[in-house]
C-alpha cells in the first residue's frame, strides 16, 4: 500500500482466535494490525480477480463438459473459494 494513500477507518466484528493471530502476525513482522489486514485483503481480492478471470476465459474455451470435469476436479474453480 502506497504510504501517501488516504485511509479510512472502518469497524468490522472479526473473530477472537483470527484477530490473536493477526496481532501475532504484525508483532512478528514490526508492522501494525492494521497493514496485515490490509495485505490479506489486498491478496484475497486480488486472487478472487485472478479466479474470475480463469473462469471467464474457460467459459468461452472449454466445452460444457470440460467446463463441469474442471468444477468438479477442483471446487475452487467456480470462484467460490480462493487460493
Amino acid at each position: 500500500m502506497d504510504g501517501m494513500e488516504s485511509m479510512l477507518e472502518v469497524s468490522v466484528g472479526i473473530p477472537r482466535q483470527l484477530w490473536d493471530r493477526v496481532e501475532l502476525a504484525a508483532q512478528d513482522e514490526s508492522v501494525t494490525a492494521a497493514a496485515i489486514v490490509a495485505e490479506a485483503l489486498e491478496q484475497h481480492l486480488s486472487c478472487r480477480a485472478r479466479l474470475r478471470s480463469v473462469e471467464a476465459w474457460a467459459r468461452r474455451h472449454a466445452s460444457g463438459a470440460d467446463y463441469e470435469e474442471l468444477v468438479e476436479v477442483d471446487p475452487n474453480f467456480d470462484v467460490a473459494g480462493c487460493c
